[in-house]
């Protein structure tokens, strides 16, 4: 189950993910974001989800492990076909390290949060146009 903190440490986090100009579009959960909507604009996408595999249910684990873990996820992704983009969450706090993972166009919300739960995630974050970006919990973070 999610702790207070940890949902404390994904409000104080910047999502940054690396557009294919290599600009860096930053969001944050509860904020709009012009510069995504622009963004979706240029791409005909109504959506970004960031997910990452590091760290199953905030437990660290050694990079090597993590790293495996993003390159099966990458795959995953890939398999799919879905466009995705390379993505960092920045934490502003020290003590927490950022982890990588992947901005996706167009996932459902429904196969994110799968996707989410076979990798030990406690969610997802999601942006939709003309919203603002938005943790979605799985059930890991519930239970």
């Amino acid at each position: 189950m999610i702790n207070a903190a940890t949902l404390r440490g994904y409000r104080a986090t910047t999502y940054a993910v690396t557009l294919p100009d290599q600009a860096l579009l930053g969001l944050r959960l509860d904020e709009p974001s012009p510069q995504a909507d622009a963004f979706l604009r240029r791409m005909n996408a109504n959506s970004i989800t960031c997910l990452n595999a590091w760290n199953p249910r905030s437990r660290h684990l050694p990079v090597t492990r993590n790293m495996a873990a993003h390159q099966r996820l990458r795959h995953d992704l890939a398999s799919r076909g879905l466009i995705t983009l390379p993505h960092l969450g920045v934490p502003d706090r020290h003590g927490w390290r950022p982890e990588p993972g992947f901005a996706v166009l167009d996932l459902e919300t429904e196969k994110a949060i799968a996707l989410a739960e076979r990798y030990g995630q406690f969610g997802i974050v999601q942006y939709r146009y003309g919203g603002a970006a938005e943790l979605v919990l799985s059930r890991h973070a519930l239970r």
